[in-house]
């Protein structure tokens, strides 16, 4: 009798590991959002080729009476050619709404303090799935980012429609959605369809138009042998730029397009059509907007587009540490006129300073609040910090020695090892020791990085590889 292989994953990160398959797996065949829209760009121009030579040929064959055997063929032809056609642009848009549906279950809760912690789970998790500048970093990157755009653009639209700050027509219809988390269920039903996936989607969908082959020819060159994360040249990159906007546009439109009503109401049907009209068309002025800015409606996904670009960087020369500038850029842009302020100002005060998932070395205080002699580490485990700079954290070790039942703490600024000045209050603590532990904690470590200060941050994705330390969101004691 075979035995039972325990899988090395918890069910929750297997979940997000089986919704990245079903964006961008590592074989760009299997069925995916993707793998949909490189057959689309591909494929689907020459099906439409097709449908117009038979058309053309049963136009000539009526003005020569050829035989109706032979033009009821062809129309036989046409008609299951446009179903096969139809047929794939139903499928496309049916994996969309699961692929969103499956991000909102994922994401959401029962509660607006739930919903905040489930996202922060979620968008911890993709970080923590991530080993730094390892090898084959920039392509992992690449597949994680769609998501993690995603969770942050609900936040953000939520946290607007909370503080009633949105004032767009579209967007404030849906001011009491926030109902859904106390368990409305029509509310929950419409803010699902009617804003949620069109958002969802536009975040999934945004650098689409890169899996056009004029697309791919630029990333990979003619022959396919060149680094797609290479640093491109001016033109290049603009024609790129260029080459997304047009197809990303076209695959909304002609790609994807409006769902159909299966039944046979009148009423529900017109109903059905009006609200999937409107929201495609919200789904594309905000496309389109974030590609032109000319509204402000684009910042909504341009702003986490941004904080993406640095938290989860497919450059050369990325590093953990250059994470925390993933907020002080969007400061930066917003207080150079370059983004909304308000906009700018309610999404950094969802993500902090520290990203989810990000690992903490702090200074511990004893039980009448002295700060001890020693270091211990602690992973972000929630948004919203009070404070930028403090974030809430897990606390995973005790005495640099592990742990699974480390309570939940805000590390205050004083005592995150990140800020260098808190370095110098432990210098020389044990260079044999600091190596000893950081040996421990990642696998790529190099005893030549300690040099007598304690490490400003640590790598936990080695951590979280074990099933047993996966469930840094349940809640932990005090």
């Amino acid at each position: 009798m075979n035995k039972k292989i325990e899988h090395p994953d918890n069910v929750y990160t297997q979940q997000v590991k089986k919704l990245l398959d079903k964006v961008s797996p590592v074989d760009g065949r299997s069925p995916s959002l993707y793998a949909d829209a490189k057959n689309y760009f591909s494929l689907t121009p020459s099906l439409i080729s097709h449908i117009r030579e038979l058309e053309a040929k049963r136009q000539s064959a009526l003005t020569r009476e050829t035989s109706a055997v032979d033009i009821g063929e062809l129309q036989q032809h046409i008609q299951q050619s446009k179903q096969k056609l139809e047929d794939e642009r139903l499928a496309r848009i049916a994996r969309v709404n699961e692929v969103s549906r499956h991000i909102i279950e994922l994401c959401e809760g029962d509660s607006y303090e739930e919903t905040q912690t489930q996202s922060a789970r979620f968008l911890g998790t993709l970080m923590l799935l991530t080993q730094g500048p390892a090898t084959g970093f920039a392509r992992l990157h690449q597949r994680l980012k769609p998501l993690y755009k995603a969770v942050l653009l609900l936040r953000l639209v939520d946290k607007l429609l909370q503080d009633e700050t949105t004032s767009h027509p579209y967007l404030a219809l849906y001011r009491p959605s926030l109902a859904r988390m106390s368990g409305d269920e029509h509310w929950q039903k419409k803010w699902q369809t009617e804003l949620a996936i069109p958002l969802i989607s536009s975040a999934l969908l945004q650098d689409i138009g890169l899996q056009h082959n004029d697309a791919q020819a630029i990333l990979l060159g003619e022959k396919r042998n060149l680094d797609e994360f290479r640093l491109l040249e001016e033109s290049q990159r603009k024609q790129l730029l260029k080459l997304n906007y047009l197809h990303t546009m076209s695959y909304l439109k002609r790609g994807l397009g409006q769902p159909v009503y299966e039944g046979d109401n009148t009423e529900e049907q017109h109903r059905f059509d009006k609200t999937h009209e409107a929201a495609n068309q919200f789904r594309e002025k905000l496309m389109y907007d974030a590609f032109v800015s000319k509204t402000g409606l684009g910042e909504l996904l341009k702003i986490p587009q941004i904080y993406v670009s640095i938290i989860l960087s497919t450059k050369h020369d990325y590093t953990r540490k250059e994470l925390a500038k993933g907020y002080l850029l969007i400061e930066q842009l917003a207080k150079k006129g370059g983004l909304n302020t308000k906009l700018a100002q309610a999404f950094m005060k969802i993500v902090g300073f520290f990203p989810q998932g990000f690992g903490i070395t702090f200074i511990p205080v004893n039980e009448r609040g002295e700060e001890k002699k020693q270091f211990e580490y602690a992973i972000v485990n929630q948004l919203n910090p009070k404070n930028p700079g403090e974030p809430h954290c897990r606390v995973v070790s005790r005495n640099l020695n592990f742990v699974t039942s480390g309570g939940d703490e805000v590390i205050e600024k004083g005592r995150n090892l990140f800020f260098p000045a808190n370095q110098k209050k432990l210098m020389r603590i044990g260079r044999d020791r600091i190596s000893e532990i950081m040996s421990q904690l990642q696998s790529n470590f190099n005893d030549k990085s300690v040099d007598g200060l304690a490490p400003p941050y640590w790598e936990p994705a080695d951590y979280f590889a074990e099933k047993k330390h996966q469930n840094l969101w349940k809640r932990g004691p005090k």
